[in-house]
C-alpha cells in the first residue's frame, strides 16, 4: 500500500519538525519537506513568493501544513536592505511579502494567530505578524473556498523555548496576572497536527501547553528551581527607547494584546492530544545560562 504524504512547510523550524517526527512515528505516511535538512523526509525546493514553485512541492499530498515565514524575512539581509532603500521598518515590509498558496489537497492545516488590530479595534496596530496570518485566513477562505471541508486551524501559543532568543530579557511588557496561552513548539505542535486531521474540517485548536500568567509562571519557575522568582513588568517606553526599532514595537504590541484580548484560539475545542505540561518544560529545559 503506498504511504499518503504529507507536506510541510517551514519544516527546519520548531513546528514543523515537531509534525515531521509525529508523522513519521505513526508510519503509514510519506513525509515532504518544502525547505530542510532533516532525515527521513523527502526534500523539495520551494519559494513561498513562487506560486508555481508551491504548488509542484504539494502536489499529490493528503495534509499539507503550511505557516507563514515572517521572522525569516525579517531576520533575511537582503529583507533588511530592501528596507532600509524603501524606508520601512522591517517587519513592515515581511507583512507586505508574506503569502500563502494552496491547490486542491484532502487536509490542509494552517496555523494562525487572531487579527490583533481589529480585535482589539485599533489599539494594537504594530503586531504585523499576527494580522498577516489571519489574513491569510481570510485570504483563503475567499478564495479557495471550495476548500472549506478541508480546512482546520491551528492557532498557535507564545513559544515557551523563546526566552533564550528575546531581547527583552526576563522582562516584559503586558498585564502580568492575565493567563497567557504557552507552548512547548517544538515538542507539542506535531501532536496538536495529528490531532486536527482526525476531526471535522474548519476546526480552530488552540495550540497551547498550557495557560499561566506571567506571575504564575513565575512562581512555578522559583518552585521548580526552590529559589526566589518574581515578574517584574516593563514598561513599553522603556524598550522603545532603549532599541529603536519597529521590531520592537511589534513585540510590545503582541505583549500587550496577550494581557488583553488573550490568543486562546476555540477555547470550546481541547483534543486530547498528548503534551507537555509547563512544568515538565521547566524541569526538563536547560536553565544553566542564567541559573
Amino acid at each position: 500500500m503506498t504511504n499518503k504524504i504529507t507536506t510541510l512547510v517551514g519544516i527546519t523550524g520548531k513546528q514543523g519538525a515537531s509534525i515531521a517526527d509525529v508523522f513519521l512515528q505513526e508510519g503509514g505516511w510519506h513525509v515532504r519537506g518544502v525547505t530542510a535538512i532533516q532525515p527521513s523526509v523527502e526534500l523539495v525546493k520551494a519559494n513561498l513568493n513562487d506560486a508555481a514553485s508551491l504548488k509542484a512541492a504539494f502536489a499529490g499530498s493528503t495534509v499539507a501544513f503550511g505557516v507563514a515565514d515572517f521572522w525569516g524575512i525579517v531576520a533575511d539581509p537582503e529583507s533588511q536592505k530592501r528596507a532600509q532603500e524603501s524606508g520601512r521598518p522591517v517587519n513592515v515590509l515581511a507583512y507586505d511579502l508574506e503569502s500563502a498558496t494552496l491547490e486542491t489537497i484532502n487536509r490542509f492545516v494552517l496555523l494562525t494567530l487572531s487579527p490583533t488590530t481589529k480585535l482589539s479595534k485599533g489599539k494594537y496596530t504594530y503586531s504585523f505578524h499576527f494580522n498577516t496570518k489571519w489574513e491569510a485566513v481570510e485570504y483563503l477562505k475567499g478564495k479557495y473556498s471550495a476548500l472549506e471541508k478541508k480546512r482546520f486551524y491551528l492557532q498557535v501559543a507564545l513559544y515557551l523555548e523563546n526566552w533564550k532568543f528575546s531581547p527583552l530579557g526576563g522582562s516584559l511588557p503586558g498585564n502580568p496576572d492575565a493567563p497567557v496561552s504557552q507552548v512547548i513548539a517544538r515538542h507539542d505542535t506535531g501532536s496538536f497536527v495529528k490531532a486536527l486531521t482526525q476531526v471535522e474540517p474548519g476546526k480552530r485548536l488552540p495550540g497551547a501547553s498550557g495557560f499561566l500568567s506571567w506571575n504564575e509562571y513565575a512562581a512555578l519557575w522559583g518552585k521548580v528551581h526552590c529559589v526566589q522568582c518574581s515578574f517584574p513588568p516593563l514598561d513599553r517606553k522603556v524598550i522603545e527607547n532603549a532599541i529603536p526599532s519597529g521590531v520592537v514595537e511589534e513585540l510590545a504590541d503582541m505583549y500587550e494584546y496577550i494581557g488583553d484580548f488573550a490568543n486562546h484560539g476555540d477555547p470550546s475545542l481541547r483534543i486530547g492530544a498528548p503534551f507537555w505540561t509547563i512544568e515538565e518544560f521547566i524541569r526538563q529545559e536547560g536553565w544553566s545560562s542564567i541559573l
